[in-house]
């Protein structure tokens, strides 16, 4: 483990650090333009923080950050047990745009997978990635083991209409402990 990755903490976030988030949305608009068509709201964090897909109770949420020192660097909105009891949904998981490509969105990714192991019952993680997003997203997805279902929904998000495609891999965790 190299110098900058052993000052790395993960926590859970609360409502209280969304300035934070908002602050690391707003360091990655391209996302943003990209799945909405337009940078981040200024409400984007508590919109992230708070958001819960039809049929999810808030105590299935879980947002985590991912920090260097006292700077978020990436954040994953996790929900558990969602849209089916034995899976776990990757609502976003987000990188700090000048930090991306060093591998914090893997280990991020590690991070879920070895908090997922708390819930035997989860065997599925489950992200969906928009088309309007797919060039950016497929290649960093595909190389954490991710495949596509073949299930499609309709994805209306501010200006921009498009499909969600959703992806799946089984809860295994390549971690070296």
């Amino acid at each position: 483990m190299d110098k900058r990755s052993s000052q790395l903490q993960l926590t859970r976030l609360s409502i209280e650090q969304a300035a934070c988030l908002q602050r690391l949305m707003e360091s990655n608009p391209g996302h943003s333009q990209s799945v909405t068509g337009a940078v981040p709201a200024a409400d984007a964090s508590i919109e992230a923080l708070t958001a819960l897909p039809p049929t999810a109770r808030a105590e299935q949420k879980i947002d985590l950050g991912l920090w260097l020192d006292a700077e978020l660097v990436g954040f994953a909105d996790l929900i558990v047990g969602w849209p089916r009891t034995d899976t776990v949904h990757i609502g976003l998981l987000m990188i700090d745009g000048a930090r991306q490509a060093e591998g914090l969105g893997k280990q991020l990714h590690e991070e879920v997978l070895a908090l997922v192991q708390d819930y035997p019952s989860i065997t599925t993680c489950r992200i969906t990635i928009v088309d309007t997003n797919a060039a950016e997203a497929e290649p960093f997805w595909t190389s954490l083991g991710y495949r596509p279902t073949g299930e499609a929904s309709n994805h209306a998000a501010g200006d921009q209409n498009s499909c969600a495609r959703t992806w799946t891999r089984p809860v295994t965790s390549t971690r070296k402990e």
